[in-house]
């Protein structure tokens, strides 16, 4: 028996995020959406393996929850049951918009065994989410009473971003501090920054119904120096909140990490069923095309046998992000350089493990690609 967790995608949205670039489409017909359910269902039942799969954990994630029909989700879940397994302890999770946490999906949630739900919430700037043409902030104030109305008991998790535009220095501590002290139920904080970060000019006023943008429209990078003093401000509030930090965006109360994440971020293998998807089994890395006639004749399917050093990048890859190396590969790695970083407190050696330190979180990419 192998046990494994396994993502699914849903690729269809209510609205495109300003800043989305995975592969998401927005105004989609019902066809097409039933059409991309049977190719997901085919590809989970033509999936086979030399032993029975154990699933421990089904992530699905970026979708918008209304998009697909009841007896679609079901589909999806009872072709996952009859072909794997699933663990006594499976976590289920889903990722959410807040306009879409309603009762009537709550109860259906619940009939569908999904203990965690992520709401992406973002930020609590009216300017910043029309900015990005998310919700508004009431629709994140009605989510979450909806789930305090219906006692929902699930693991909550709620997502922010660093530095989207408008928002600034100590606003998402208010906003967090806003949402503890009305919603004691949160137990997981997502606090993730973009790829590119970048503000927006202060006198670009927009509304909702016409929003013209300029070339520029996210501009003025922010300093390294800010966004290191942020991020640990948030750190710091969470850790007095009780949330302790199990990878570099992810914090949790104690027994409510995400399994997903953690399985993920330990290296292990996964499967994955969708447009785009990338999955890792028996040391080899497949990737779906983003095509969706490509996807639905299940063609350019691209496979990497990885061998020991592609395996060992991948593990410092991943074991940095949850703040430590494994001292046992220091004889991989550059001694000189771990040295020099040591005395700039941006590494430190503790219970055999190279950890690097809150100093550094802004230059951890650079820093491993300099002890590799």
């Amino acid at each position: 028996m192998k046990n494994l967790n396994c993502y699914i995608h849903i690729p269809f949205c209510s609205s495109k995020c300003k800043y989305c670039r995975f592969a998401s489409f927005w105004f989609t017909q019902d066809l097409q959406i039933q059409n991309y359910i049977n190719s997901l269902i085919d590809e989970i039942d033509s999936f086979n393996y030399s032993e029975p799969v154990i699933l421990d954990t089904i992530y699905f994630w970026w979708w918008t929850p209304w998009v697909l029909k009841l007896d679609q989700f079901n589909l999806v879940l009872d072709k996952l049951k009859s072909k794997f397994s699933f663990s006594d302890d499976i976590e289920i999770s889903i990722e959410t918009t807040p306009n879409n946490v309603t009762i009537d999906n709550i109860i259906w949630w619940k009939n569908l065994w999904i203990n965690r739900v992520s709401i992406w919430v973002q930020s609590l700037n009216t300017k910043t989410l029309e900015t990005i043409e998310r919700w508004n902030k009431w629709d994140v104030i009605t989510a979450f009473d909806n789930i305090k109305k219906s006692w929902l008991d699930m693991n909550i998790s709620i997502d922010f971003i660093i530095w989207l535009p408008y928002v600034k220095k100590w606003d998402i501590e208010k906003d967090l501090d806003f949402i503890f002290k009305n919603y004691d139920f949160i137990k997981h904080v997502s606090v993730y920054m973009l790829e590119e970060y970048y503000d927006v000019p202060e006198e670009k006023e927009s509304s909702f119904d016409n929003i013209v943008y300029p070339d520029n429209w996210w501009q003025n990078s922010i300093s390294e120096d800010q966004y290191e003093e942020e991020y640990n401000n948030i750190k710091s509030f969470l850790e007095k909140k009780w949330f302790h930090r199990y990878e570099i965006s992810n914090y949790s109360k104690k027994w409510f990490e995400c399994k997903h994440n953690i399985w993920y971020w330990n290296h292990k293998e996964n499967l994955a069923f969708w447009l785009w998807s990338h999955w890792f089994l028996d040391n080899t890395r497949f990737a779906n095309s983003e095509m969706f006639l490509d996807y639905y004749a299940r063609k350019n399917i691209k496979k990497e046998k990885l061998n020991q050093d592609d395996i060992f990048l991948e593990k410092m890859l991943f074991q940095i992000r949850t703040f430590w190396i494994d001292i046992k590969y220091m004889d991989k790695l550059d001694k000189e350089k771990i040295d020099y970083f040591i005395s700039l407190w941006f590494l430190i050696i503790e219970e055999d493990k190279i950890k690097i330190t809150d100093k550094s979180i802004v230059y951890m990419d650079y820093i491993l690609s300099e002890i590799i």
